[in-house]
C-alpha cells in the first residue's frame, strides 16, 4: 500500500515539475536586441516638443554612461532600451512606451520622435539646439 501511495504521489507531481521547468526556461529566454551604434545615442539626445493640446508637452532624452533615458513632462526619467527595429527604443517605465526616432533623409540627423503609449501615437519635433 505504501509503495502504491508513493508511486501515485510521484506521478501526480511529475506534471507540476515539468511545467515548473518549462516556466523557468521560458522566463530566462529573452529577445536579443542590437546595440546602439557609436555616436547614435548623442544624436538622439535633446528636447522634443509636442503640438499644443497634446497630453504630453515635452519629452527629454539624455545620454548618460552609454545609455539613454527619456522623460515625458515631469513623469520621471526612465532608461530606454534599444529594440531590433532601427531607431526604436522601449521605455522601462510601467507604461512600456515605444519611442521611434525619425531622421532627415538627407542629413540623417534626428528631427522628431513618435511616442507610442496606451494605444496612442504622439509625434514631437526635436527642438533646435
Amino acid at each position: 500500500m505504501k509503495k502504491t501511495l508513493i508511486l501515485l504521489f510521484v506521478l501526480a507531481t511529475l506534471p507540476a515539475l515539468s511545467w515548473s521547468a518549462l516556466a523557468q526556461t521560458t522566463a530566462t529566454t529573452s529577445t536579443t536586441t542590437e546595440a546602439a551604434k557609436p555616436g547614435e545615442l548623442k544624436d538622439l539626445a535633446g528636447t522634443y516638443s509636442f503640438p499644443d493640446g497634446s497630453p504630453v508637452a515635452k519629452f527629454i532624452v539624455l545620454e548618460k554612461d552609454g545609455s539613454i533615458y527619456g522623460e515625458a513632462d515631469t513623469y520621471g526619467s526612465f532608461k530606454l532600451e534599444k529594440q531590433p527595429e532601427t531607431d526604436t527604443y522601449k521605455s522601462t517605465s510601467s507604461y512600456g512606451s515605444i519611442i521611434v526616432f525619425s531622421r532627415d533623409s538627407g542629413t540623417k540627423s534626428v528631427i522628431s520622435l513618435t511616442l507610442k503609449v496606451q494605444g496612442q501615437e504622439l509625434v514631437a519635433s526635436k527642438d533646435s539646439k
